[in-house]
């Protein structure tokens, strides 16, 4: 071994065995292995849609599998984004997109219902760059893959930030389930739920899993009533709810998987969710230098919430608004907060095999409809309001072809198709200007926006083995893309029509916009050792422009003002993967360096009230990331991870102000330079350390212990660096006990998550209408103590 490597390997190893991360999950399902002395746990992922070890693929990847998954009751996106360093997967409460995906400081904003996901979710093949999902739960899930940097050639239309991949479990050879509920105590949250599965006959299996749950909520809103001067008679009734989120959910899935032969099978899998809350601001709380206080547009006055305090500390105030006021506000469930949200996704996976080649078709049809009211004043004063509706789907068609010959050279092919559309509806309301007299109704405009797209993509790559060890692949995607929209008022209120805010009713504007692209990826690849690999890669990424869908159209808005152009992204990195010390210690270190150009951000337009997308001219990312696990003995485990990652602008000139913004802050009119400060959401350090001990108790029973830490570093909250919204660095530390009989038929857990009860923010955006100090804010979620229950059989 070279000096060099030696270097590498030893500061890898050492970084490793302080402790920290689960680099990979052990519980996989075991799969064809390319190395005959692989361990029967290897982890075997598709980073490259071609079957391969967690050591071998030649990509940035973590894998968690089902074991760690349930071991913390990572049940949704956001806890699962929690288990891998520098990843937030958060759901967000100002409208728009609904969430924003971020893995090493690279994602989209959520502020706009306009804009695909630079970080995008693969379900069981099916590709999304929608935010929405990250509302609903995730479960009965067999692995989660998580690739970080561009991925161009093997997930859907383009990935310019990275994917999250999520494979639920599947069918199995005899028939089998379990049965799991639980009760977390903080949040006053239960959930029940199962699955059964089994064959059918000698080549049909099934599976069928269904969850319920139900949480009072873990933020006690503490709103009262307000008047406001210019509306005296329609007072607020304070919080409808006393406590926030107050999810309800039900969700299952249906699984059919038919193997007629071994050259042929066939998966189809069905995932249904429906989703209730109270409302998409009810995880957020403001966060103010002084008091919250709201601008009363029609009386010029800034109104006063007694109520809040102004601090991340779960407590709030959002009050719902006056009933007769909501009776005739369309939308708006009599003014009192809530969502409502349905989804559906379809995936039909059909594998054929032809001697040394395999054919997949991945058939995809996903859709989703959100549908709420809130109070965007984000505290007790009944000025801004929404009754938004977004109705999104899609369908997709991919095809693929992987060669597995003995040669030098293999290669991989593919198609892909999508063929979207999306519908938003925007009933909005930012003051009482009192009814309108040809419909008897008080909301402000009704904004609707009709969006269609079409995406057709091809991409190719070649493998050259050169030696037995020595690897080089390379390959492009080629992707055209055309979107067209429709935005405009199909309502204006007589009497706020006077104020001349809005475009005229009836006004529509429309737009197309085409474009295509072609993403190039090369690879090399030296596995030094059958216990080692050594790879270099340079990639490219892509995601096309298109129109901003705000919540206003304003007077004189145009198809231009709407319009943003493409997202490009290109650099590489170097990786190391190994299984040193007999194997028992596995270790990862990165190192890259990635440019992006013309970053889609949303900026906040203080009058009239709207969020647009522009583009930033161009970003940068560099980091390390290190990470291991030891297996001290069989029985207890040592893990550990360090990533730094300095993400920054190279050039942003025109970057908005933030409210209250002076010259002497660097504000030049309604603009400042940031070019060189670092992104939103873009913490520099993020380290973490953890065990896993598990023992015999007596012969029947078996104790496991995990217990995790970890430390994010300081990073912005909003992307105009408004310093109220400046988060701090902060430390979790989630643990579990479980009691256990070995033959796995029954389970008892103790499941904690964020013990040190940290309220952090994780997004965030000016308070519209507040004063310059007021930033709303979603807050990750404070402690979670779970009691949990499983029975299988």
């Amino acid at each position: 071994m070279s000096p060099c490597l030696r270097t590498v390997v030893s500061a890898t190893a050492l970084a490793a065995s302080l402790a920290a991360q689960p680099v990979l999950a052990q519980d996989a399902e075991t799969a064809t292995d390319t190395r005959a002395t692989a361990p029967a746990d290897e982890i075997i992922v598709t980073a490259r849609r071609r079957e391969e070890t967690l050591l071998d693929v030649p990509v940035a990847i973590a894998a968690v599998g089902a074991e760690q998954l349930e071991r913390y009751a990572a049940t949704d996106l956001q806890k699962i984004g929690q288990l891998v360093p520098q990843v937030i997967l958060a759901k967000t409460g100002g409208g728009g997109a609904g969430a924003s995906f971020t893995i090493r400081g690279l994602g989209s904003s959520a502020l706009d219902a306009g804009i695909d996901q630079t970080v995008s979710l693969n379900i069981d093949g099916l590709q999304i760059s929608r935010g929405r999902l990250v509302a609903q739960s995730f479960f009965d899930v067999q692995q989660v893959e998580v690739l970080k940097g561009p991925q161009a050639l093997f997930f859907g239309k383009n990935s310019p930030g990275g994917v999250v991949s999520v494979k639920t479990k599947g069918a199995t050879d005899k028939l089998e389930g379990y049965v799991r509920a639980g009760y977390e105590f903080k949040a006053d949250e239960r959930f029940v739920e199962g699955a059964i599965s089994g064959p059918l006959t000698d080549t049909l299996g099934f599976r069928i899993a269904a969850r319920g749950s139900k949480m009072s909520g873990y933020i006690d809103n503490n709103a009262g009533p307000i008047t406001l001067p210019s509306d005296p008679t329609h007072p607020s009734i304070g919080a409808a709810h006393d406590r926030d989120p107050g999810t309800r959910e039900v969700l299952g899935r249906f699984t059919l998987e038919w193997n007629p032969s071994s050259a042929f099978d066939a998966t189809l899998k069905v995932f249904g969710d429906k989703l209730h809350d109270n409302g998409e601001t009810s995880g957020t709380e403001l966060l103010c230098d002084g008091g919250s206080r709201t601008l009363d547009l029609l009386s010029g006055t800034l109104v006063s919430d007694p109520y809040s305090d102004c601090e991340l500390n779960g407590e709030r105030t959002l009050g719902a608004f006056n009933p007769e006021i909501g009776a005739k506000y369309p939308g708006s469930n009599g003014g009192v907060p809530e969502t409502r949200y349905e989804s559906l996704l379809t995936s039909l996976t059909m594998n054929y095999r032809a001697g040394a080649l395999n054919f997949t078709s991945v058939s995809g049809f996903w859709s989703y409809t959100n549908d709420g009211f809130d109070n965007f004043a984000f505290d007790s004063t009944p000025t801004v309001a929404g009754a938004n509706k977004d109705h999104s789907e899609a369908f997709t068609q991919e095809l693929r072809v992987n060669s597995d010959y003995d040669g030098m050279f293999n290669f991989a092919a593919g198609l892909f198709y999508e063929d979207g559309k999306r519908d938003t509806r925007g009933n909005g309301f930012i003051a009482n200007v009192g009814t309108d007299s040809r419909y008897d109704t008080y909301h402000n405009w009704q904004l609707l926006s009709d969006n269609t797209g079409k995406t057709y993509s091809a991409f190719g790559q070649l493998i050259f083995d050169v030696t037995d060890t020595l690897e080089l692949a390379g390959g492009a995607r080629w992707t055209k893309e055309t979107k067209r929209t429709t935005v405009g008022n199909s309502y204006v209120n007589d009497n706020f029509a006077a104020f001349g805010i809005t475009a005229d009713e009836g006004e529509f504007t429309t737009g197309r916009f085409s474009d295509e692209q072609i993403s190039p990826e090369a690879t090399i690849t030296w596995r030094a050792t059958p216990e080692t690999t050594i790879y270099a890669a340079y990639k490219t990424g892509y995601k096309s422009g298109g129109f901003s869908n705000p919540s206003i159209l304003s007077a004189g808005q145009t198809i231009a003002d709407l319009g943003f152009a493409p997202e490009k992204a290109d650099g590489g990195e170097v990786g190391f993967k190994g299984e040193l010390l007999d194997r028992r210690l596995m270790v990862n270190a990165t190192v890259y360096r990635y440019t992006f150009k013309g970053l889609q951000l949303t900026s906040f337009n203080p009058s009239p009230p709207s969020f647009t997308i522009r583009n930033a001219a161009s970003a940068r990312t560099t980091g390390v990331e290190l990470d291991g696990a030891f297996n001290v003995t069989p029985e207890f485990t040592l893990r550990a991870a360090a990533g730094y990652n300095k993400a920054k602008y190279l050039s942003f000139p025109a970057a908005p102000c933030y409210a209250g913004q002076t010259a002497d802050e660097g504000c030049t009119g309604t603009t400042q330079d940031l070019s060189g400060t670092p992104l939103v959401r873009a913490p520099k350090w993020n380290l973490t350390g953890g065990i896993t001990y598990d023992r015999e108790l007596t012969s029947d029973l078996g104790l496991g212990l995990s217990g995790d830490a970890n430390y994010t570093s300081g990073y912005w909250l909003l992307e105009n660096q408004n310093p109220v919204g400046w988060q701090k660095g902060f430390a979790r530390l989630n643990a579990t006990a479980r009691l256990y009989q070995l033959d796995d038929n029954w389970e008892l857990a103790l499941i904690g998550r964020n013990l040190t009860n940290k309220y952090y923010g994780i997004a965030g955006a000016e308070k519209p209408f507040g004063t310059p100090d007021a930033v709303w804010v979603n807050i990750g979620r404070p402690r979670e103590i779970l009691l949990q229950g499983t029975v299988r059989f």
